[in-house]
This record gives C-alpha cells, structure tokens and sequence, in this order.
C-alpha cells in the first residue's frame, strides 16, 4: 500500500494490477492485485507434486532434520528449511503420460510423479565445511561402519569442536537412525546398526557438521545409497 499526492483529485479505481482509492482522512492510497495465475497448469502442478514428493520424508526424516535445518544459516528452521533446500535440486517431476495434454481437471498426482535423487537430498544445509568420513557397509551382520581420522585445521567455518552426525535411513520402510559420532578433532570409528525392519538394499547414509552450539550445520554429504531404484 502506498499513500501518494495527485494535483488533479483522487484517484479511484483499478489501473492494471494496481487499485486506487481514497480512505476516511481523504488520503488517497494505491495497492496492488495479486497477478492471475492460470489455474492448474502444468508449472503449478510440477510445483505441487515436487512440494508434495519432499513433504512426504518429513515423518520418517525429522530426527535428522531437527538437527540439519537449526535456522538462521541461510534457511528456514525444521520442515520448511528441509524442503526449501531439497524442492528444486533433489526432486525430479516427470509426466506419468507424456504424450497427454495437461488436464486443468485432473489432480497434479494422477498426471506427475516426483522421484527424490536420494544423492541429492540434503537432510542438512547450512555454511560449515562438511565433515570428512567414510562408510562401510556390512550386511551380513547388519551394521555401517562410519570412520574419519579426525585431523583437520580450523578456519572460519570449520572447528575442531564441531560435532558431527551420521544418518542411516531405509527409505522402503521409512525409518531413520541419527547418531552423533564425535568431533571433527578426534578420530571416529563406529558401527551403527540398520535400523529395525530394513534391507540391506533400501539404505542410504548421510553425514553432516553441527557446531557445538547446534546452531549452524554444514550441508549434509551422502556416503552410500544401496539401489539405484529406491
């Protein structure tokens, strides 16, 4: 709204997106409309899927995100910075039938599909260095072996107090395990068991940096993803 002086009189009603108007004290004033969007086109469908597809980890993620999305390093705090950071890069909206015509009456999930690129996804995001370590998996006897050997020099956004944290999720069963593995200064070596009710081929393992007053994070580096058609 902005409140302006005409030397030919008051100005009343709409010009384009903009409204004219004059209140109570005699002031003129002007606003804007919002801009006609056409409804349930193929961009706002693509856009609601891809919301939808980053939405739905938010159950079976948010340990993780609690931690990886602290707010104020450049996004949201929780949920919102965790699909701020995954909507664009990590989910990929295809047409389930390519050759039909967008229908405005159909709903965006009976036309698209989003499919999450789990090396992408971030389940933290944020202005620290991200943590060196490695992954091993062993799947006979159910464990990630998550290992780094603690040698680092400071710097202005990496500490030798930062905690770090490893993720082992299952995305069939939808199921996660965060564990903080110690600090960037002391070597790490630990095994982490699978969560229950997951296969060796649904896992993926993320780690990040957290500062040592949890409030800023590093983004999160994806160390393992089982199958190529989770």
């Amino acid at each position: 709204m902005a409140e302006f002086v005409n030397p030919i009189g008051k100005i009343r009603g709409k010009y384009g997106n903009v409204i004219g108007y004059v209140r109570k004290n005699g002031k003129n004033y002007c606003k804007s409309t919002e801009l006609k969007r056409k409804p349930n086109g193929e961009e706002q469908k693509r856009q609601s899927v891809a919301f939808g597809t980053a939405a739905e980890r938010k159950r079976w993620l948010m340990a993780a995100i609690r931690l990886g999305f602290p707010g104020g390093n450049g996004y949201p705090k929780g949920f919102n910075g965790f699909v701020s950071a995954n909507v664009t890069n990590a989910v990929k909206v295809e047409k389930i039938d390519p050759e039909a015509p967008v229908n405005p009456s159909k709903k965006a999930r009976r036309e698209f599909r989003g499919n999450i690129d789990y090396r992408k996804l971030r389940v933290a995001a944020g202005q620290l260095v991200p943590p060196s370590v490695s992954a091993e998996m062993d799947t006979e006897s159910r464990k990630v072996r998550l290992a780094s050997p603690g040698r680092q020099l400071e710097s202005i956004d990496c500490f030798l107090d930062d905690r770090i944290y490893g993720v082992v999720a299952g995305v069939r069963n939808k199921r996660c395990c965060v564990v903080e593995l110690g600090t960037r200064g002391e070597a790490v070596d630990m095994s982490v068991d699978f969560p229950e009710n997951i296969e060796a081929d649904e896992i993926v393992v993320y780690v990040f940096a957290a500062s040592a007053d949890g409030k800023d994070v590093s983004d999160s580096v994806c160390l393992h993803v089982s199958s190529d058609e989770i």
